[in-house]
């Protein structure tokens, strides 16, 4: 049994402008080149984690404005049967700013993004079966009904919570059943700021120290933070504390030899970014979305093929993460290397490759 890949997903057409830098208040500056792609981190993900090898289920909404964006999705092997078209809006929008250095600046119009529902949701995971992941960001509405409503089917659930809302605690009980939570280092602060006791200023730079604050106030089996050029951290709930009931088959993952054990029952594993060389960099759009695509798909092709899943429990080693961590690393250390969002995206291949070799080729 190969789990699946279900994602309740923002698709938006992106406008990007290259830029000599990001626009100041008040400044009236000229852009060198506009481009126009497929895009929305939702869309992205689930293209990332196609490319990975997963089987992915997309549901989403457009206007007609957005049909293309759909083909896109299509022919990159996404099922797209739950990306429906609104006659009365139209497609969200991205309009991205990107500097000599490949930083971005991005604004949104959400439109058709924002009109999902709780009946989307459950219409689009009525085919899910038990253990199948769910990917979710907050560029759409409905994010709440869609988590309830897989946890409802025993689905496991991947949030990445960007952009980031001002009371994500007050809703504790819906961050409870999400079993990988994926932030970056203004993420992580954002919500630790959201519980009264964490001191954030008295961790400065300690972002493990912040996260398994986090950790310590959520039920997450595992909190991912990606760091950019610094690489990424992860903890990783013992085994015996983070099992899921999901019956799958066989194959190994080997033991990571960058975790580091714990008295507590949480695991650290750290990872440097890949080497990609700064004159390479040219647009850091989909970065993030790449290596959560990724990532995902990973974890469902190891935890399908995990020997401790063998007739009991499946569970998210800090094997399977790590190993889950490092094919996401590479593919997004390609994709900062081209223009773009979804064009932006590498094939499995080329990631391996690069991992492989520690080589990056020109694109």
């Amino acid at each position: 049994m190969y789990l699946r890949v279900f994602t309740f997903a923002s698709i938006n057409i992106d406008e990007v402008y290259t830029v000599p830098h990001i626009t100041r208040p008040g400044e009236e500056i000229s852009s060198t080149r506009r481009e126009k792609h497929a895009g929305g981190k939702g869309a992205n993900a689930s293209v990332a984690a196609v490319r990975a090898g997963a089987q992915v289920h997309m549901a989403g909404l457009i206007g007609r404005d957005g049909l293309w964006v759909r083909d896109i999705l299509e022919k990159t092997g996404v099922n797209v049967d739950e990306v429906k078209v609104l006659e009365d809006t139209s497609t969200g929008r991205a309009v991205i700013q990107v500097d000599k250095q490949g930083e971005n600046a991005i604004f949104l119009y959400p439109g058709a993004n924002h009109r999902l529902t709780k009946e989307d949701a459950q219409r689009a995971f009525s085919q899910c079966i038990k253990g199948d992941w769910l990917l979710l960001t907050n560029e759409t509405t409905a994010v709440s009904d869609a988590i309830e409503y897989a946890h409802s089917q025993e689905m496991q659930i991947l949030w990445n919570p960007a952009p980031m809302h001002s009371n994500m605690m007050a809703a504790k009980k819906l961050m409870d059943l999400v079993d990988v939570l994926v932030l970056n280092k203004t993420e992580l602060t954002e919500l630790a700021k959201q519980i009264d006791s964490i001191n954030v200023d008295s961790f400065h730079n300690d972002v493990l120290g912040l996260a398994r604050q986090i950790m310590n106030h959520v039920h997450s089996r595992v909190i991912i933070v990606t760091l950019g050029s610094d690489g990424s951290v992860g903890l990783v709930r013992r085994p015996q504390v983070n099992a899921h009931s999901i019956l799958v088959s066989s194959e190994s993952a080997s033991t990571p030899t960058n975790a580091t054990t714990e008295e507590s029952d949480i695991l650290e594993i750290r990872l440097e970014c890949a080497p990609v060389p700064k004159e390479m960099i040219k647009d850091t759009t989909a970065a993030g979305d790449t290596w959560i695509g990724y990532f995902i798909a990973e974890l469902a092709r190891v935890q399908s093929n995990s020997p401790e899943s063998i007739g009991s429990l499946a569970t998210l080693t800090p094997a399977m993460v790590n190993q889950a961590m490092q094919i996401a690393t590479y593919a997004s250390g390609i994709t900062v290397t081209r223009m773009g969002a979804i064009p932006s995206i590498p094939e499995r291949a080329e990631a391996e490759a690069f991992f492989k070799s520690q080589k990056l080729q020109p694109s």
